[in-house]
């Protein structure tokens, strides 16, 4: 039987509303966001910024890349895969704007070796 993928999950205390904002924000805009968040020193010294915006684009990149795929091989029925795309591009924004600090499977791990 397939084992049922879990995503992990942590909510830090203390974070300020700006930082849950950005984070949120790397969801909605995933390219132009890192690229903001690297930029900027302070947004970068944020850890659950930075973490956000790493797991964001490679989510991102993942994502196009199989959509891409999955609409050529179905000779463009399948682009209706991307508004589900963008559900659930905003239900992690959703997340992200909660304060979680959700590990996502691949992505997510890519995106927490980075942070070291």
């Amino acid at each position: 039987m397939a084992e049922k993928m879990e995503i992990k999950t942590s909510t830090p205390s203390g974070l300020s509303n700006e930082s849950k904002l950005w984070a949120a924000l790397c969801y909605v805009f995933p390219v132009l966001m890192f690229i903001l968040v690297y930029v900027s020193e302070d947004k970068k010294k944020d850890r659950f910024i930075f973490f956000h915006a790493w797991q964001s684009l490679l989510l991102g990149i993942v994502a196009w890349a199989a959509a891409m795929v999955v609409a050529t091989v179905t000779l463009g029925i399948g682009m209706i895969c991307f508004p589900v795309l963008i559900l659930v591009f905003l239900y992690f924004a959703y997340r992200a704007y909660q304060g979680e600090r959700f590990l996502l499977p691949v992505v997510g791990e890519y995106a927490e070796k980075q942070m070291k």
